[in-house]
């Protein structure tokens, strides 16, 4: 009997858990746009996290490729999001200058430098390998729907495309 009860306790106390929600963003693009997410549009939210300076290609390997699939979807925004809170602050502005240089002129809107919150970033994308770039799909609202993490393959990228669908109605 006790079991059962204890059962019962553990299933309502899971589902009144609160769903994982991404930390709130209000920062500036490299474009020098001011980015806020979860930013109260009707957007699904596609956000590839990154930790370390290898992560930087394998992020760009997936913005080239949301950016094929959703720069022209305003149901969908995408953004990567490089985590420089732990850069030397003398260091980062290399860093931007170099990204700035190595991101086509549309895309500098959706690259977006975090310099906050890291330790709730890699509480959020499970952190298990630092040069991994982090994917995250979450609802308008900041709702986390899927995640993973690694290097660009159409069976991860398909998996993404799987979590958007319903957001978007499609």
């Amino acid at each position: 009997m006790k079991l059962l009860k204890l059962s019962v306790l553990l299933f309502f106390t899971a589902s009144l858990a609160p769903a994982q929600s991404i930390p709130a963003v209000k920062a500036k693009a490299l474009d020098n746009s001011e980015v806020t997410i979860p930013g109260g549009s009707q957007q699904a939210l596609i956000l590839v996290v990154g930790f370390s300076h290898k992560s930087g290609d394998p992020s760009q390997v997936w913005e080239k490729k949301l950016s094929a699939d959703y720069h022209a979807d305003n149901r969908v925004g995408y953004y990567i999001l490089p985590v420089l809170q732990s850069a030397p602050s003398f260091v980062r502005p290399m860093i931007l200058r170099g990204m700035r240089k190595d991101t086509p002129e549309p895309e500098l809107s959706h690259f977006v430098p975090l310099y906050a919150k890291e330790e709730e970033w890699k509480k959020l994308a499970q952190f298990s390998a630092p040069d991994d770039p982090y994917l995250i799909v979450a609802s308008p609202d900041g709702h986390v729907i899927w995640q993973g993490h690694g290097n660009y393959s159409d069976a991860l990228y398909a998996e993404i495309k799987n979590a958007v669908a319903p957001l978007v109605g499609k």
